[in-house]
């Protein structure tokens, strides 16, 4: 529960594709405050709020939305069958926040390599969801030079143990693992 402000500390930093820090890494710097008593009464649907940091080389939107009766899922993706490298997008989202969480983009970040256990590693894997909503997770695999084959699986929340389903998708046949746990209830 939110009983006080809360502080985003910004520290963006600009790598290049290989993931090296440049000379001058340092592109956004500062922090944000959010008035979290303000918004204890808020209506029951979602609104996806931005707060802007200004700063000399860069400005940086953040965009937050506060959410009820939330647990944490985790998100795994294995490749079981097709190419060790994965070319394409992952997202996430619920079905009432219109705002898409990305897991990972080979156009931003490069291609995921597997490791041993097929277990892809992306940027982000944790999402907060209501038990009131579904979490939505789209895989959409490069096909082509300029297709893609998209496959959407929903999950429903709970206050702990996991869901998986299986999928294709492209040339890839993966299992889609969400673990959950609570947060606050």
């Amino acid at each position: 529960m939110v009983c006080d402000d809360i502080f985003f500390e910004i520290n963006l930093k600009v790598k290049d594709v290989h993931g090296r820090s440049v000379n001058d890494d340092r592109l956004s710097k500062g922090l944000i405050e959010v008035d979290a008593i303000r918004r204890l009464e808020f209506s029951p649907e979602y609104v996806v709020e931005t707060e802007t940091l200004v700063s000399m080389h860069s400005i940086l939107d953040l965009n937050y939305t506060f959410i009820r009766r939330s647990v944490e899922g985790t998100v795994d993706i294995k490749i079981l069958e097709g190419p060790d490298e994965f070319h394409g997008k992952i997202v996430a989202s619920t079905t009432s926040i219109p705002c898409d969480i990305v897991l990972h983009d080979s156009k931003v970040s490069g291609a995921l390599t597997a490791g041993d256990n097929g277990v892809l590693q992306t940027a982000r894997r944790v999402v907060g969801v209501s038990v009131d909503e579904m979490l939505v997770l789209t895989v959409a695999a490069a096909v082509g030079d300029d297709e893609l084959c998209a496959c959407t699986v929903q999950f429903t929340p709970r206050r702990n143990g996991y869901n998986d389903e299986s999928i294709t998708c492209g040339d890839y046949k993966m299992l889609l693992k969400v673990t959950w746990s609570i947060v606050y209830f």
